[in-house]
């Protein structure tokens, strides 16, 4: 299972409206692309920039058509000298898309070659049929070629759109397609999300998801149920004390619906992301702590994976009371954590210590929080509106808006209506000076 992310949505405007557009002959495009992560299953490919091929430089061959051997040396080249792998694109007329009997004789060859003389770097091949893709991956491993299919192909702009999302006639969901709609909701069951913290707020985001018809997720937690998280976790009860709280949230998922794929795994570490959170098209964080919030926005801005970061707070000994949190979108284009200010660098450094010079910390009295109130509407409030603001996207209506959550909200001079609330942030713009997103375009981001 493998990944093909388009962080630029242009990039595949540009490759669909090139290769779909009439003409005598077919038509070629080229994806240069990065390779994120290359885990168990499979590649993740990140698109950096395209190349159209064009229609001067496709010629017959007698069963079909092919790309001139001059424009291909230049595609090469191009690729070597940037280091980055290529995934072709190309047009059939008649859906579902798949690979002809023609385009499988030459996709071999092909492979062999473009693997061997890109070493370290995945080849792909789509095609695009009916509005759909299907994509297909080699990789070279000690001499040999081994293929695969892409899990999802993905691209990031004002609607998040699944290029090889599969069908669904699920009656579960059936009252939802009005509001969701059929794109929306089929794309909901081909996503892989990761959920980072299954607690309180992950235990929420976990089963909001699932009801709406998300089939595949990576959750990550250390915990295990105790007594006095009963008040708030819902994916848990008395007879899971004891139990890990990634292995709870999967049990109940899979009793909402059995096809439910879950893949339960320890906590993020500093020096521990499993390969399996960078293959998730999505991730909710509900994490407590700014050291792991950090590291999940490095890993959004890094691999161009869309965050959504859920915080929940309360401080009983404010005056007046404060009890609330946000929800922070970190993708493609967007202002990170750190440009947002949300972040306490105090707190990210005490995490990213050693584990032994984080026991003297505490030894110390430095970094002690405490247990903080926590109930279970407020983590309800706060999940339920990041997954809100996550549907939005996905069906097209618009892109996630950060979100204010203010649970007492007191009449104040300038605002004389008392009665909780949950508002809109005021956009705000990317720091050019961020350490954590200033500098994308070395990374191998095209922005």
């Amino acid at each position: 299972m493998s990944t093909l992310r388009f962080a630029n949505s242009s990039h595949w405007d540009l490759i669909n409206e090139h290769i779909s557009k009439s003409s005598h002959r077919e038509t070629f495009a080229f994806a240069f692309t990065k390779l994120v992560s290359d885990g168990a299953e499979g590649p993740v490919l990140l698109v950096d920039d395209i190349h159209l091929v064009p229609e001067a430089d496709v010629e017959p061959d007698g069963f079909g058509w092919t790309i001139s051997d001059d424009e291909l040396d230049r595609v090469h080249n191009r690729a070597i000298k940037a280091g980055l792998g290529l995934v072709e694109f190309h047009c059939h007329s008649i859906g579902p898309p798949r690979f002809s009997p023609t385009d499988e004789q030459s996709l071999g060859p092909t492979a062999e070659y473009i693997t061997a003389i890109m070493p370290g770097r995945p080849y792909g091949a789509a095609v695009v049929a009916d509005g759909q893709v299907f994509a297909q991956y080699w990789t070279r491993i000690s001499g040999d070629v081994s293929r695969g299919t892409f899990r999802s192909v993905v691209v990031l702009g004002d609607c998040l759109k699944v290029l090889n999302a599969e069908g669904s006639d699920d009656p579960r969901l059936q009252r939802q397609l009005p509001l969701l709609t059929a794109s929306g909701s089929d794309a909901l069951g081909s996503l892989r999300v990761g959920i980072v913290g299954a607690g309180g707020t992950g235990s929420q985001v976990t089963l909001a998801l699932a009801y709406i018809g998300v089939r595949d997720y990576v959750i990550l937690d250390d915990d295990v149920v105790e007594e006095s998280n009963l008040n708030r976790l819902v994916t848990g009860g008395a007879a899971d004390i004891g139990a890990p709280k990634n292995l709870v949230a999967r049990r109940r998922a899979r009793e909402l619906d059995p096809s439910i794929r879950v893949v339960a795994l320890p906590a993020i570490a500093i020096d521990h992301v499993p390969s399996e959170l960078i293959d998730c098209d999505v991730i909710f964080g509900c994490v407590d702590h700014d050291g792991p919030r950090d590291l999940l926005n490095q890993i959004s801005v890094d691999a161009a994976i869309p965050f959504f970061d859920i915080a929940t707070g309360v401080d009983p000994d404010s005056l007046p009371l404060e009890v609330g949190g946000r929800v922070t979108f970190v993708g493609p284009g967007r202002p990170c954590l750190h440009c947002t200010q949300e972040l306490d660098p105090y707190e990210v450094g005490r995490w990213s210590k050693r584990p032994e010079q984080q026991v003297i910390d505490r030894a110390h009295g430095y970094g002690i929080i405490g247990n903080e109130p926590s109930v279970v509407h407020l983590n309800g409030l706060a999940a339920n509106a990041a997954v809100g603001e996550f549907v939005a996207w996905i069906t097209g209506h618009r892109q996630p808006a950060n979100l204010s959550i203010d649970l007492v909200g007191e009449s104040t001079e300038t605002n004389r209506t008392p009665g909780m609330r949950i508002l809109p942030q005021r956009p705000s713009g990317r720091n050019p000076d961020c350490i954590a997103c200033s500098n994308l375009r070395d990374r191998g981001h095209a922005q």
